[in-house]
């Protein structure tokens, strides 16, 4: 699975998700809230099995206020106590807000338009 990151606007400013989508241009929409551990490895694979199901799956970074990109594991005291830290710190009802933005990027966006934009400027790098 080929999946991409995407700016996300909110009256904050642009948060990043991961989008995990086949390459079509329909299909129904899924929003995935990340763990406690950001938007990492394992919530980008559970994305991309959810896509396998021709879903556009979509995992906003919650965190991104706080620490942007945070990718953590459960392997580490340390990773775990990151973690717990970054979710006392969390504002609910700004990541309600980022959730609801979220829903409303998956009615709208053309991710196939995205995904090929994406994959274009990967191949540039």
């Amino acid at each position: 699975m080929d999946g991409a990151e995407i700016g996300i606007k909110c009256p904050d400013g642009t948060f990043i998700a991961y989008l995990a989508a086949l390459p079509a241009r329909t299909g129904p929409r899924v929003v995935v809230s990340q763990e406690v551990f950001g938007v990492n490895h394992v919530t980008r694979e559970m994305c991309d099995d959810i896509a396998m199901a021709e879903c556009f799956t979509l995992c906003p970074d919650l965190f991104w206020r706080q620490e942007l990109g945070v990718q953590l594991t459960n392997q580490t005291d340390q990773a775990w106590q990151r973690a717990f830290q970054l979710f006392e710190d969390f504002d609910v009802d700004k990541g309600v807000a980022d959730l609801e933005a979220s829903l409303a990027n998956q009615r709208t966006a053309d991710f196939f338009a995205a995904h090929l934009h994406y994959k274009a400027a990967v191949r540039h790098v």
